[in-house]
């Protein structure tokens, strides 16, 4: 469900009405990408909690690992109301209108079954709390990242509150948030997330990455990897 209409109550409660989540509970999301997930300390996303992944400007590859948590979330085994297997919501927050509609195809997300929204930035923080608690989306992507002077108009304390709002969102549920932002401003303001992804260029064709928090202090590398781990998504 590409597109930038307003989110709405009545969309909420729609989507609400059609589907019910039903994962494994307590297993990590794999992100079907062998060499990230396994440098990961679960080897995957933890569930119920933020994830910031954070890159150097102009690395296209957080992009592309968040895609692939989005297609991982959707090929999970679930019921829908009607009892058949459907594949769960994911949504993406897009302020600045990066994301490519076929980049996110290739990537192996089913396009039907994620929701974009282009707020403004002012309110991209508001709306990322009301789609979290709306407990619907499976992976929640917030694109802070793409968007020019969205983190320096807000204040990094908001932002602080903002994360701790959406992590008890997410409390006793099996969802994820994946918070794209630039490195620099991740390690000058670090937030209260469950856990840090650090990327960055290391050579021509080697992607350094780097788990520098967790929430049970499980800290690590940098590992270094092919770019090519993640060309998959690249493109979007």
């Amino acid at each position: 469900m590409m597109g930038s209409s307003p989110l709405s109550i009545d969309r909420l409660d729609l989507l609400r009405a059609r589907h019910l989540v039903m994962p494994a509970r307590g297993k990590p999301l794999s992100l079907g990408l062998a060499p990230i997930d396994a440098v990961l300390p679960d080897a995957g996303l933890p569930r119920a909690a933020v994830v910031q992944l954070c890159s150097d400007a102009g690395l296209g590859h957080a992009t592309a690992i968040a895609l692939a948590a989005c297609a991982a979330a959707q090929r999970e085994p679930r019921l829908g109301v009607s009892g058949s297997a459907e594949s769960a919501w994911c949504a993406w927050i897009d302020s600045s209108s990066t994301l490519f509609a076929p980049g996110v195809a290739r990537a192996g997300v089913d396009l039907d079954r994620l929701l974009v929204l282009r707020p403004s930035a002012d309110a991209l923080a508001r709306v990322a709390v009301r789609l979290a608690s709306s407990r619907l989306f499976s992976v929640i992507v917030i694109d802070r990242a793409g968007v020019p002077g969205a983190i320096k108009s807000e204040s990094h304390a908001r932002w602080s509150t903002v994360v701790r709002r959406l992590g008890l969102a997410l409390e006793e549920s099996e969802h994820t948030i994946v918070l794209l932002d630039s490195l620099r401003q991740a390690r000058s303001e670090p937030l209260p997330v469950a856990m840090r992804i650090e990327l960055t260029r290391s050579g021509v064709d080697r992607l350094a990455v780097r788990v520098s928090k967790d929430r049970h202090g499980r800290i690590g590398g940098p590992y270094l990897l092919s770019l090519a781990v993640t060309a998959r998504g690249a493109a979007a």
